[in-house]
């Protein structure tokens, strides 16, 4: 299938027209390694057939070019096939006619025969006047075409013989035809060269990269062979698998190959070979295809190029998109005129662009230079173009990139050249990158001591945001190679107290010895000052489940002040850790620490890098006492920074924060699309999630109905055992289990549990987990009315001490539901109006819900609760609780409607223009009243009309007219 080759096939079909009109002519093709130039001469060959033109065709090859007048024994073989041997016979006698007059001085006697000469037995004088008179023989009857493919590796007696023919062209009806590649070294031989430019004499030394025009008086061309376009590529796609080709395919083995036919269709016979089909989904395959066929012709050219192109084949492959021939010149170890005549060689043979200094297109013929170079020449010349890259201004990276792929460093510039890098990769955003770089520097043999300590130390600060138990490992290799305990502190605190949990590996036990340490040398120096609070705080967060810790952490934090410093990092994890204790053990009201809380923001600035400090616990903290407003905006910016330069942990814990905040905000749908990102991310080589991020992302699946998902999340935790707190969440999940499975003995016995663990470690808070309500509603479906009130009423007394609306509101509802009589509305009613002071509206719908439909709540009230309720379970998205509203809703109002409820002035006027489209701030405005007011006067309004929301208000209103109507 010859593409894109109309033009030059007319041209040369032209030159046939012009040489059986009698002008004989040369025709030269060239191209670049894989063009296809011998695809053309086969095409042309067969025209030349068609046209009636006898051929004489050779082909050159490495394998002959030592052996003397190959090609021309080939021509003269080829015409014995392709010829009548009577059209024959007479053209070869003239020729040996020739042959042994010249030998013998005398012309033949008329008449005498003798056997035909054998082209073999010629000799250099001979050989040029055997094949002049063999070409005038023939031309004097046909036409001809005489075809050399590859004249670079022509021997030279051949060359010699050929040159007299030419010379003599315009004379005979011969049309030569010689295909050259470019680039290759034997062109510059006297004899190609005469051959190709016969009428310019003798050629410039450096012609080597001469274009060849058609010369004045002679109508001699050269075609200039070039690569595919990507509509032929798709063609030969198409034809080569057999299905139209999608676009993504096509493009990966047009940029695979550059568009060069032998690329192209080694490519795809490969993806033949293996089944591949022309899609989408098999593209990424494609693109790494590399042929062996490809491989040894590439390896068969370069092994004919002297060392000087080769090296330099081998230097614009490693220096890549910085290649200049100043750089070329200097890895190949060549002076700069030699360096840019090896790769003008290079790019005559199409394996350099036309417009700049590099590699040509296609990313295989890139592969598979690479793959040429033996393995000690590679190593070298890549330590070399590191080093040459580094020390020239270049990015630190790109010179990086050369040292991954060497087998052993080259010294301490090497180790220097990666450091650099891995700072520039974790600077941009890329933690992975950054790891690469130093585990390949941790692979130098020679470093050990302080040097290994401070590499394993940054690679540490790279690994903990997407590995953080190689993190952990790596820190806890590095400490004791460090002399200064300085460094030992600096290098501990890498780590963030959330990824400081696995007790396993020596964590505290290190973050002591370095402390006591620090303790000792009692200096004011500043910076070990700072080194104190921070290990003092994660001291803390680690004891955090000790209670004889938790009450010195209590005194620490009252020693410290109402108003406590926060000016320092420092500082500010000390008070944080130590307020997180108090939140746990519900020591201090959830007003005071949220205003310090939200201190710690103020001064904290919004990046990813929060996540390795205290400051997700303040988030935590203000959840808790519901005071969000500005953690939410915090955590936003947080998470925009975290897009594009966070690592994995980074955007996992920012997705967990934003979840609790949006679960104490009432958005449960929102709180669990980021568990479920969150979780995501949370792969393998992370390590899991720090503890507590596990815990958040269990107790929103819990909120959101979900405690299947909170079991496995626990329960593939790898600390969810030795964690008193995960221990917990595990049994409340498996209590809600049960509770499904109406197995509420067995659902008490979870629950309980999950209190004495929560209990055992001094954690105190309802906020943190509710686990007494959970019991106590157990207790009263198993009919034990005592023990379920005296279990809802704990947890009331704990959520009034911590003050959070939530919280208490939730405990509250728990204790109206197990209280009989009137008193369990009471308790309803004050749990409604604490919800309503708090920002969750989804517990807001709880406490209505449970008020509408305890047995002693009174008739009337109860279908305004269930009015207001419906509205809120439609906002918050609860289609299974509003469908249990309407239907009470439904039952409640019919009974109203017949007995004749009509609406008051002030409730028909609101009706109508909610009925009209407007808010209920627009009413408000426009009648003078309160929102409060309106969502009143629409909720009767819903009750007497019988409906269940504001779309059916405007048919109901018609209806209550025709009604009223005489």
């Amino acid at each position: 299938m010859l593409l894109e080759r109309e033009s030059a096939l007319a041209q040369a079909t032209a030159a046939l027209r012009r040489t059986e009109g009698g002008q004989g002519s040369l025709l030269v093709v060239r191209g670049p390694l894989g063009v296809g130039r011998s695809t053309f001469l086969e095409s042309f060959a067969s025209i030349s057939r068609d046209h009636g033109f006898v051929l004489l065709r050779a082909q050159a090859s490495a394998a002959e070019e030592r052996f003397r007048l190959g090609v021309v024994g080939q021509l003269a073989d080829s015409l014995r096939g392709n010829t009548v041997p009577d059209d024959m016979a007479p053209w070869l006698r003239q020729a040996n006619a020739f042959r042994r007059e010249s030998a013998s001085g005398a012309p033949p006697r008329d008449g005498a025969l003798s056997a035909p000469t054998r082209w073999s037995e010629l000799s250099p004088q001979q050989a040029p006047c055997w094949l002049a008179t063999l070409l005038s023989s023939i031309s004097e009857v046909r036409p001809a075409v005489l075809m050399v493919d590859d004249l670079q590796w022509a021997d030279t007696g051949s060359l010699q013989a050929l040159s007299l023919s030419v010379a003599q062209r315009a004379r005979r009806r011969v049309l030569f035809v010689f295909s050259v590649l470019p680039g290759d070294v034997r062109v510059r031989r006297p004899h190609v060269r005469d051959l190709l430019a016969p009428d310019e004499g003798t050629a410039e030394p450096d012609g080597v990269g001469d274009q060849l025009r058609p010369r004045d008086g002679t109508s001699d061309q050269t075609l200039e062979l070039s690569a595919l376009g990507l509509n032929s590529v798709r063609l030969l796609v198409e034809k080569t698998l057999g299905d139209a080709p999608d676009a993504v395919f096509v493009e990966t083995v047009a940029v695979r190959s550059g568009g060069n036919p032998l690329l192209l269709q080694a490519v795809l016979d490969e993806a033949q070979y293996l089944r591949l089909r022309p899609t989408a989904a098999d593209a990424a395959v494609a693109a790494t295809l590399r042929p062996e066929r490809l491989r040894r012709r590439l390896d068969a050219y370069l092994r004919s190029q002297p060392d000087h192109v080769r090296r330099s084949a081998y230097a614009l492959t490693l220096l890549g998109a910085a290649a200049d021939e100043h750089f070329v010149a200097r890895l190949a170890e060549l002076d700069e005129g030699g360096g840019a005549q090896a790769v003008d060689m290079l790019r005559l043979a199409g394996l350099v662009d036309q417009r700049a200094c590099r590699l040509a297109p296609g990313t295989i013929l890139r592969d598979l230079v690479e793959e040429n170079m033996p393995a000690q020449e590679r190593t070298a010349m890549r330590g070399v173009t590191a080093e040459l890259l580094h020390r020239t201004g270049h990015p630190a990276e790109l010179a990086a990139e050369q040292l991954m792929a060497v087998i052993s460093l080259r010294g301490p510039e090497a180790v220097q050249i990666l450091r650099t890098a891995a700072d520039s990769a974790l600077r941009r955003g890329s933690p992975r990158d950054s790891a690469r770089y130093l585990r390949r520097a941790l692979l130098d043999s020679s470093l050990s001591g302080q040097h290994r300590a401070r590499l394993l130390v940054d690679l540490a600060t790279a690994e903990r945001s997407f590995a953080t138990a190689a993190a952990l490992r790596h820190v806890v290799e590095a400490v004791p190679l460090l002399e200064s305990v300085q460094e030992r502190a600096d290098a501990l605190l890498r780590l963030g107290p959330l990824q400081m949990d696995p007790p396993s590996l020596r964590i505290n036990v290190l973050r002591a010895e370095i402390a006591d340490e620090l303790r000792q040398s009692v200096t004011e120096d500043w910076v070990e000052r700072e080194l104190m609070l921070r290990l003092e705080a994660r001291e803390h967060i680690l004891s955090a489940q000790d209670p004889a810790h938790i009450r010195r952490a209590l005194r620490r934090l009252h020693d410290l002040g109402p108003s406590p410093r926060l000016a320092t990092k420092g500082e500010r994890e000390l008070v944080t850790s130590l307020m997180h204790i108090a939140f746990v053990a519900n020591a201090v009201p959830a007003e005071q620490l949220a205003r310090s809380c939200t201190r710690v923001l103020e001064q904290e600035p919004p990046t990813p890098e929060h996540v390795h400090t205290t400051a997700p616990l303040a988030v935590n903290i203000l959840a808790g006492a519901e005071q969000t407003a500005g953690a939410a905006n915090w955590l936003r910016e947080a998470n925009r920074l975290a897009h594009r330069r966070g690592g994995d942990v980074e955007q996992a814990v920012i997705r967990c924060e934003q979840a609790l905040v949006a679960l104490a905000d009432g958005h449960r749908a929102y709180a669990r699309d980021k568990i479920i990102q969150a979780d995501a991310l949370a792969g393998p080589e992370t390590g899991g999630l720090p503890t507590a991020c596990a815990a958040i992302l269990s107790i929103v699946a819990m909120h959101t109905d979900e405690p299947a998902l909170a079991e496995q999340l626990l329960t593939q935790h790898r600390l969810h055992a030795e964690n008193q707190h995960l221990t917990a969440l595990l049994h409340m999940a498996r209590g809600t289990l049960a509770a499904r499975r109406d197995e509420p003995r067995i659902a008490l016995s979870h629950y309980r549990t999950a209190g004495r663990h929560i209990e055992q470690i001094g954690w105190r808070n309802p906020a943190v987990l509710p686990w007494s309500s959970c019991a106590a509603l157990m207790h009263h479906r198993l009919g034990e009315h005592e023990e379920a009130v005296n279990a809802a009423q704990s947890e009331v007394n704990r959520s009034r001490a911590w003050g959070a609306p939530t919280p208490l509101g939730r405990s509250l509802v728990v204790l109206g539901r197990v209280t009989s009589g009137r008193r369990g509305p009471e308790l309803l009613e004050e749990a409604v109006t604490i919800l309503e002071k708090g920002n969750n509206g989804f517990e807001l719908l709880r406490g209505l819900y449970a008020l509408a439909t305890h047995p002693d709540t009174q008739r009337n009230r109860r279908s305004t609760v269930l009015g207001r309720a419906h509205d809120l379970a439609h906002e918050h998205d609860v289609p299974a609780l509003a469908k249990k509203i309407r239907t009470k809703l439904t039952e409640g109002t019919r009974k109203s409607v017949k007995h004749g409820s009509r609406l008051t002035p002030s409730e028909l006027r609101v009706a109508r223009l909610a009925s009209a489209g407007l808010s209920n701030a627009e009413i408000a405005s426009q009648l003078g009243t309160s929102s409060r007011m309106v969502e009143k006067h629409l909720t009767n309004s819903y009750r007497k009309l019988g409906i269940s929301g504001r779309p059916e208000l405007a048919n109901a209103l018609k209806r209550a007219d025709a009604e009223r109507s005489p």
